[in-house]
């Protein structure tokens, strides 16, 4: 089946990818989806307890790394997302690592980030309450009404064949 094919081939495919990318253009991509994707939330203020913090994400079977803050602009806080290669750059104040298929199942809602946790399958590191307020906010936040139908339901595809 192709989407099985996708599952097993995507995760090596977009490691080669994040290899070969500038990590400076592969952060601005991920900054320009995290700001249209919550864009309402930044604008209510909910991103507020990360100004001059910073969360590090690593997604570890694509080789990515970048870090996550948020600064106050005009009215509301815009996400800030830099590349964490270097920590001298960008001090963590926690770090979560995933795999690829877990952060599909997260970010489609079919596994219980707690769950995730406990099965050692999310590992957060440094502040844990940074990192407990970051993962209650986003368990919170509906990506299913944000993204395109198309675009969700392919997402939600390749995280249930990635349970299998």
């Amino acid at each position: 089946m192709v989407i099985t094919k996708v599952v097993e081939w995507a995760p090596r495919v977009l490691a080669k990818g994040v290899a070969i990318a500038p990590s400076g253009l592969t952060c601005t991509l991920i900054e320009q989806l995290f700001r249209r994707l919550f864009a309402s939330d930044s604008k209510a203020g909910a991103f507020t307890f990360l100004e001059g913090r910073w969360a590090g994400i690593e997604i570890t079977d694509l080789g990515l790394k970048f870090a996550v803050s948020s600064s106050a602009h005009d009215d509301h806080h815009r996400l800030i997302v830099r590349p964490s290669a270097n920590p001298i750059d960008v001090p963590l104040d926690v770090t979560m690592r995933v795999t690829w298929p877990v952060l599909l199942q997260l970010a489609t809602q079919q596994v219980d980030p707690d769950t995730l946790f406990f099965r050692r399958k999310l590992l957060v590191t440094g502040d844990t309450e940074l990192g407990l307020q970051l993962k209650n906010l986003l368990d919170t936040i509906e990506i299913k009404e944000r993204m395109p139908a198309f675009a969700y339901k392919k997402l939600q595809v390749l995280a249930e064949k990635s349970l299998s």
